[in-house]
């Protein structure tokens, strides 16, 4: 890309390790991570298309690279990592990256003529603006000054994201939502309706300042814009073309309300092995010798006093409101602590859930630690990995583990349980990932294994999990190799992989199909990879 282009580009400030705007909560005062408007607009649109284009690319960077067949043909065809990064360098000579990084210049220099009219832009992009100034005022159109790559947030969905432009119409004076695309074509405008719907819905234009801890961020009232039209500017680079298009924001709004379903279902898992409840305890009998069915126990007088002080603090919170919902939510076959009646591991990890939700719902902080049952003996495994290099220690480790406790508490009971467990099972599996406390040590290795986890925690799902390692570390876990000892093991490049495959699946650009036996990962593994 044109560095003058690339500099043109004003980027948010802050965003997280998932990609995700960073804004300060207004409730809570606090930073949080903002899922992209553009990561929520393609959880509709269907990707065949992009990832025939994708193969398409290999296809013609291999042509063009024929150093890049005889690396394949000399690389054996078990190491996945080799040719897989093979692939990629293909796809990028091929031009998968060529028409992004056009496009980012006419996005850039129409900016630059937006701030400053008499901005000179270099051939052949000049032509490309004029024509994109010239259809605008064919249209009965005008950019409103200041209203050009403004970052929003949408509340209610939780959603940030950046629009280009907004337009009024001159005859009317209406504002519309407008978006410049320099694709080759306009297929996913399904996609277009949803993100620009976001941007037309928002609740306010949002400012990142210069502050790490948002303090000097601010806040402007969103203008009135239409809900139900808005505009897309197509301009191929070096076209000197530009066509507009009119948008349904009307569909939009249902696509969007249908995508934020969707994506509350994918953390659904509608699909797992049955085991007849008389034969639960011999299961468990077989695969661990010896072990004990903890969940069956009643917690310690600990747990209790634990569970009491988190009650207390709900309903201090929101004496009225909280204490409702807490009765209210809680399941009617679990005794109450004031009973006195014995409460089992079982039982506990279901009011783990309930209070999650009433503490998230409230605003109230998650306690810094919390028990659980021991746990339990890693399976074996026919090759043990050797121990990884740890690398270079965190730069500010404190400023890490604050980040990270600042994402478990926004994790539901079932989250932060299952977070726990895996955390326990890298440890009982002697591969430690803690950074602090006892085998505690502030890597990178082990902040980027701990982010991964915490981006999988939401669908505490352990076959999951499982899948996701397997493609980090370039081959399938076999039953036998204990995931606490797989996750523990994963050496800096394999925690980068995994923490980039968490973020796709989070984000949909890949997705996970639950079988009886494993787990399938559907979509562009390596353009998610490359992310």
């Amino acid at each position: 890309m044109n560095n003058a282009a690339r500099e043109l580009i004003q980027l948010p400030t802050r965003r997280d390790r998932w990609g995700r705007y960073q804004v300060v909560d207004p409730e809570t005062g606090k930073l949080v991570g903002l899922t992209r408007a553009t990561t929520i607009s393609g959880s509709l649109d269907d990707k065949t298309n992009l990832i025939a284009w994708k193969a398409r690319t290999v296809i013609v960077g291999l042509a063009t690279r024929p150093d890049l067949v005889a690396l394949a043909a000399a690389t054996d065809a078990t190491d996945k990592r080799a040719l897989d990064d093979i692939a990629e360098r293909a796809s990028d000579a091929g031009g998968a990256t060529l028409r992004r990084d056009l496009g980012t210049a006419v996005h850039g220099f129409m900016e630059a003529r937006l701030n400053d009219p008499a901005a000179k832009i270099p051939a052949p992009y000049d032509a490309d603006v004029d024509a994109i100034l010239a259809a605008i005022d064919a249209h009965g159109l005008e950019v409103v000054a200041g209203m050009t790559e403004r970052m929003v947030v949408h509340w209610h969905h939780r959603i940030a994201g950046t629009f280009d432009l907004i337009l009024r119409d001159r005859a009317t004076g209406t504002l519309h939502i407008a978006d410049l695309k320099t694709g080759s074509s306009l297929l996913g405008s399904l996609g277009f309706s949803t993100q620009l719907t976001i941007y037309a819905q928002a609740d306010c234009l949002y400012t990142q300042g210069a502050a790490a801890d948002g303090s000097e961020d601010v806040t402007e009232l969103m203008p009135a814009v239409s809900q139900s039209l808005a505009f897309i500017l197509h301009c191929q680079p070096g076209s000197a073309h530009c066509d507009i298009h009119a948008l349904d924001l009307t569909v939009g709004a249902q696509a969007l309300g249908l995508a934020m379903q969707v994506r509350e279902a994918r953390k659904a898992k509608p699909l797992t092995p049955y085991i007849a409840p008389d034969k639960i305890a011999e299961v468990v009998a077989e695969t661990f010798p010896g072990a004990v069915d903890v969940t069956a126990e009643a917690i310690s007088e600990d747990d209790r006093a634990a569970l009491r002080e988190r009650m207390t603090a709900i309903v201090a919170a929101n004496a009225g409101r909280a204490a409702d919902e807490l009765l209210r939510l809680w399941p009617a076959d679990i005794p109450t602590l004031k009973s006195g009646d014995p409460i089992t591991h079982g039982q506990l990890s279901e009011l783990l859930a309930v209070l999650g939700t009433v503490e998230k719902n409230h605003g109230v902080a998650f306690p810094a630690t919390f028990t659980a049952p021991e746990p339990r003996a890693p399976r074996p495994s026919a090759e043990r990995r050797p121990a990884p290099d740890e690398g270079d220690d965190l730069a500010d480790p404190d400023a890490a583990s604050a980040a990270l406790n600042d994402l478990a508490e926004q994790l539901d009971g079932e989250g932060r349980a299952w977070l726990g467990a895996m955390l326990g099972a890298t440890k009982a599996a002697n591969r430690p990932i803690a950074l602090s406390g006892p085998g505690g040590r502030p890597t990178q290795r082990r902040l980027t294994i701990c982010a991964a986890l915490m981006t999988l925690a939401p669908m505490a799902d352990d076959q999951l999990a499982r899948a996701l390692v397997s493609l980090a570390i370039g081959e399938e876990l076999q039953p036998a190799h204990d995931l606490g000892d797989a996750v523990g093991a994963l050496t800096i490049n394999e925690a980068q992989r995994l923490h980039k495959l968490a973020e796709a699946i989070d984000s949909t650009a890949l997705t996970a199909n639950w079988h009886e036996d494993r787990v399938e990962i559907v979509g562009d593994i390596q353009a998610a990879l490359a992310a």
